[in-house]
């Protein structure tokens, strides 16, 4: 029986460690899939994408303790090459140092090397060298009690950096800032999961050189919260930083915090969260929104080519009564459109619309067919990309050709007028080609409206005309 149990114990024990290592192995394999899709994106301009994919990929590889892994030192190091191409140089200094701190003989893909990025990654090489001093590189462990510090051996920011946390409780953050830093100020920079922008909580000052306070309990919730400790110059220019917009810290959430814990956290249900006070907190202000890292376009420019086609009915240019309903077609459509980002998602903009019929053999018709419309833009997906729906409404006019029903051959093709009220929507398909370049199509629909009979020698009639379009959209 003895001899049945230790056989029956020792196969378990080679399970577990079998099972333990297909885990890591998984874990592993997944975080360089999200490695290699990451930088699929970054070969199509897709830099946001790839950004997204790299933060998964360093969360995958911390779940999975494969933090000194040098697969995740390439994480580390495609995350710098494509915050290089945003442009974030300061970013992506950052990235190629904590590459450089798991792995310092890492070395850039001849794909994507390039002069600038090799003198960026040895002066990364140079700094995490130096930082690490004799103390065996690194940031110091979490919870190993940090000893006392005399201000004058402070060099740099230092921080150390949170792994983990429970939810519901305000997360204390503590920096200290040397001498050799002139800053006007220290924040925490944090990110809840599924935000794209980062909330500033500035830190207070306490003594010579150590700066308190905290992220807000309402933060702490999900599976996790990215978060950077920076001080800023007078331009609010980080100049100093442990993480970054980037490349910022993952703390995993955990648990929940006991009701009337640590932390200080007061919610306030109409101005939001603010920042703890008291244990360990030390205040601080809170500004929401706080974008920080690369620049998000808010102006829009998009211009943009096509055809189009029509319903007309009544009576055309040179006063023929279309007597069959027909389609007729409008050649060439130019489109121009100038539009504020309201969000990510939505635009509301100016769009000046140009339509060219062309083939009418009738004289004494205008070929021209301006029109000015107020656009409404609004992304099914919150990243701004993929399919978008669009209403618009304006004045002007669409201009259709048809063939007429009888005539004399040579004098058989007219244009029909619709308008001056032009109402309509659309739907349309978004691709970013990068942080400030999208290429757009559309399928926009207008309806012309006859308010008035006529405006000048034009008869004016009630239709709908449909345009496709292509073209490219430019951020600002």
């Amino acid at each position: 029986m003895r001899a049945r149990s230790l056989v029956a114990f020792a196969a378990m024990v080679v399970l577990m460690v079998v099972g333990a290592r297909t885990a890591h192995a998984d874990a592993k394999g997944d975080v360089g899939a999200k490695i290699k899709a990451a930088m699929e994106a970054y070969d199509s301009f897709d830099y946001d994408g790839a950004k997204k994919l790299l933060n998964q990929a360093l969360a995958v590889a911390k779940k999975a303790k494969l933090d000194k892994d040098p697969i995740v030192a390439k994480a580390y190091l495609d995350l710098g090459i494509v915050s290089f191409a945003v442009p974030d140089a300061d970013a992506a200094k950052l990235s190629f140092m904590q590459a450089v701190q798991i792995d310092p003989k890492i070395q850039i893909d001849v794909a994507y090397k390039s002069a600038e990025l090799a003198k960026l990654l040895d002066q990364a090489r140079a700094e995490a060298g130096g930082a690490s001093g004799g103390g065996g590189g690194g940031e110091p462990p979490v919870g190993g009690g940090e000893p006392a510090a005399d201000c004058g051996a402070v060099k740099g920011l230092e921080h150390t950096i949170i792994d983990t946390a429970k939810a519901g409780a305000a997360q204390p953050i503590e920096a200290k800032l040397g001498n050799d830093v002139k800053a006007v100020k220290v924040s925490v920079m944090y990110r809840v999961e599924g935000a794209t922008d980062f909330t500033e909580v500035k830190l207070s000052k306490q003594g010579d050189c150590k700066y308190t306070g905290a992220i807000p309990a309402a933060a702490m919730k999900g599976g996790m919260v990215h978060y950077y400790v920076a001080a800023y110059n007078e331009n609010a220019k980080p100049i100093a930083s442990k993480g970054s917009s980037g490349s910022p810290n993952i703390i995993e959430i955990s648990g929940v915090a006991p009701k009337g814990g640590g932390g200080g956290d007061n919610e306030d249900p109409i101005g939001g969260a603010k920042p703890a006070g008291g244990g360990g907190g030390g205040g601080g202000s809170v500004t929401s929104n706080v974008t920080v890292g690369p620049h998000k376009p808010k102006v829009m420019l998009a211009v943009a080519g096509g055809t189009g086609f029509g319903y007309v009915t009544g009576t055309t240019e040179g006063m023929n009564t279309v007597k069959n309903c027909c389609l007729g077609s409008s050649l060439v459509v130019l489109t121009a459109e100038l539009g504020y980002m309201v969000s990510p998602q939505m635009s509301i903009g100016a769009a000046f619309r140009f339509g060219v019929p062309v083939g009418a053999n009738l004289d004494g018709h205008a070929t021209g067919a301006p029109g000015g419309l107020v656009r409404v833009r609004y992304a099914l997906a919150e990243s701004g990309e993929g399919l978008h729906v669009m209403g618009q409404i304006g004045a002007g006019f669409l201009r259709n050709t048809i063939k007429l029903d009888s005539s004399m051959a040579g004098m058989d093709t007219d244009i029909v007028a619709q308008g001056p009220l032009l109402v309509g929507g659309g739907v349309g398909f978004t691709k970013k080609l990068g942080s400030m370049v999208a290429l757009i199509a559309d399928l926009s629909a207008l309806a012309g409206i006859a308010v008035t009979d006529h405006i000048g020698a034009s008869p004016l009639n009630s239709g709908v005309s449909a345009d496709l379009a292509l073209g490219l959209a430019v951020g600002f």
